[in-house]
């Protein structure tokens, strides 16, 4: 029910969407499969690139149903794909800010203001990256920001470690 309705408060328009999900990366696309399976034509603001911090890697090797690996984009394509399949809208736009405290949520992008019954966030992370000199140009040669991910890769050999993936 739409908060505010039948309670003296004046009735809000429809929303333009049912859900509006901001981030692209697994979690969002996600979401948007299992909204679109359920007739909620999700809208996903994804940003820049579909993905998310999953789109930059170039292998990954420990996502179920891989048994030989997969490249981040191409998984990232997959996961769109599945997900549009079920009706969901992707959007290369990125939100700027969201109202709660209207109903329904007004969020503000770039180039377009929406309104949605329901908002899920999905903005993921990104690394906090140290900015010493060749740190860029060894990612994956090297320098990684995932231990659980990448630690099988440094088996027996001296490694550094920056940070705890809480800080």
């Amino acid at each position: 029910l739409t908060p505010g309705f039948g309670l003296g408060m004046p009735e809000k328009p429809s929303p333009e969407q049912d859900v509006i999900i901001i981030g692209g990366g697994p979690a969002g696309l996600t979401a948007a499969l299992y909204a679109g399976r359920a007739a909620a034509e999700p809208l996903v603001l994804i940003g820049e690139a579909v993905g998310g911090q999953a789109a930059t890697t170039h292998e990954i090797e420990n996502y179920p149903g891989f048994p030989d690996g997969v490249g981040g984009a191409a998984l990232a394509q997959q996961m769109q794909s599945h997900a549009e399949r079920f009706g969901a809208k992707i959007q290369f736009e990125s939100a700027t800010s969201v109202n709660f405290q209207t109903h329904p949520f007004e969020v503000h992008a770039r180039t377009q203001d929406y309104t949605a019954r329901t908002v899920i966030i999905t903005t993921g992370s990104s690394p906090r990256k140290l900015g010493v000199r060749g740190e860029q140009a060894y990612v994956g040669h090297g320098v990684s920001y995932c231990g659980t991910c990448d630690g099988y890769f440094f088996k027996d050999q001296q490694v550094v470690v920056v940070g705890g993936g809480n800080s």
